[in-house]
């Protein structure tokens, strides 16, 4: 039996009472109808193969981007063919832009995230309003940022905790005044009342917002775990951009933000974190929550290394290294840390290396050039083709099967 930890379903609780509502009406070539109401997040997979979209998972809302309201555990294509160059997941939401910039949107809308001025979901990629020259997305349970070109950051969807940085009560218009707890198209993203420009990249999960710029990295949204790097017994939520205090000097190199927690990768190859840390997913070798960023540690006072990428999950956390070997921690009751060694321990506070096979000598997944995570799931990319591994109730993984996977394996299609 699964057991869900007490702050997951805290977190989880917190989602649905904000989308506790009946959904508006939208177009869907299924016969299908969409539910009365938000249940299910972070349940649907985007991949690039051979410069198309696929698509896999729970679909409710629309947001594989299919046309219909049909979930599924084999990729799919779009409705309609576009060259994007980037996406981003949310809860239950889809986003990506195309090379001239143009940013499109897909699934739940409720609370605007979509960006097309409107709060009706669509099974299809549709234009975020008078928005272009994108670089970057990102997407959290209710939001969604993009990065232009020039360096500065947007945001539209849900604001109730601040995650878009803006105040609740500026920059609305009048259709908007009736609920000021979330935009329908973009705004600019602002810190201290200035512009917030230089921005190198970005990140979002749950109801926080984090970026790298001017060779700091700044979080804004709700700190109730102090994801914000805030003590969070004083400060809730902010709307305004913070730098996050006690990285370690010589600069970041890459940013990832959990369900309530982040990463920051620094240039010497060493991952710090922050935040909710109840099933080990700050990978200290503690269980201790830390607005305060601490080092993840493969054993004690034994840190992790030669680290060149970060992911996070709704409550794991994942690490490729320079040899090519995956290393997975906290939150392991879908077996999204992909180690059977230690599967019956379940939580992990400290990395453990990903491996191939079932058996005592625990062989590590190797030759890995990327990685991802999202929701309670994991994956990694060796070649062209992509392994994954963890919860796939939904059909997430695309491996045509619903039932978690222990150990990484090839999605089908690849």
């Amino acid at each position: 039996m699964v057991t869900i930890p007490k702050n997951l379903v805290q977190y989880l609780a917190g989602i649905l009472l904000l989308a506790s509502l009946t959904a508006c009406g939208g177009s869907s070539s299924s016969s299908e109808t969409i539910p009365n109401s938000v249940t299910i997040f972070y349940a649907h997979n985007l991949v690039f193969k051979n410069n198309t979209t696929l698509a896999t998972g729970y679909n409710g809302f629309g947001q594989l981007g299919t046309g219909d309201l049909k979930s599924r555990d084999t990729l799919g294509t779009l409705a309609a063919y576009y060259p994007f160059k980037g996406f981003a997941t949310g809860g239950v939401h889809s986003v990506a832009f195309l090379n001239d910039g143009t940013v499109m949107s897909w699934g739940y809308n409720g609370f605007g995230q979509l960006g097309n001025n409107s709060t009706t979901y669509s099974a299809k990629p549709v234009p975020v309003v008078n928005f272009s020259g994108a670089k970057a997305v990102a997407a959290g349970a209710y939001h969604t940022l993009a990065l232009k070109s020039d360096d500065t950051l947007w945001s539209w969807g849900k604001n109730d905790a601040g995650q878009l940085g803006v105040a609740e009560n500026t920059d609305l218009d009048d259709s908007e005044k009736k609920d000021p707890g979330y935009r329908v198209k973009p705004v600019q993203v602002k810190a201290g009342g200035a512009t917030f420009s230089n921005i190198s990249s970005i990140a979002a999960n749950g109801h926080h917002s984090l970026a790298r710029a001017n060779g700091l990295v700044w979080a804004w949204g709700l700190n109730g775990s102090g994801q914000l790097a805030i003590d969070p017994k004083t400060t809730g939520a902010l709307a305004s951009p913070s730098a996050v205090a006690g990285l370690p000097p010589g600069g970041i190199d890459a940013i990832a933000s959990g369900g309530a927690f982040n990463y920051a990768l620094a240039r010497n190859g060493t991952v710090w974190a922050w935040g909710n840390n109840d099933s080990g997913q700050l990978g200290n070798n503690t269980t201790l929550s830390s607005y305060i960023p601490v080092q993840v540690l493969k054993a004690p006072d034994v840190a992790l290394t030669d680290v060149i990428q970060v992911a996070a999950g709704i409550q794991h956390g994942l690490a490729l290294l320079r040899d090519g070997t995956v290393w997975a921690w906290g939150y392991n009751a879908f077996w999204q840390l992909g180690n059977v060694t230690n599967q019956a321990s379940s939580n992990l506070d400290s990395p453990v290396a990903v491996q191939v096979l079932a058996d005592a000598a625990g062989a590590p997944l190797k030759d890995v050039t990327e990685i991802r995570a999202f929701g309670s799931s994991s994956m990694a990319r060796i070649g062209k083709d992509w392994y994954v591994w963890g919860d796939n109730a939904f059909g997430q993984l695309g491996i045509g099967a619903n039932s978690r996977i222990p150990l990484p394996e090839k999605m089908s299609g690849f």
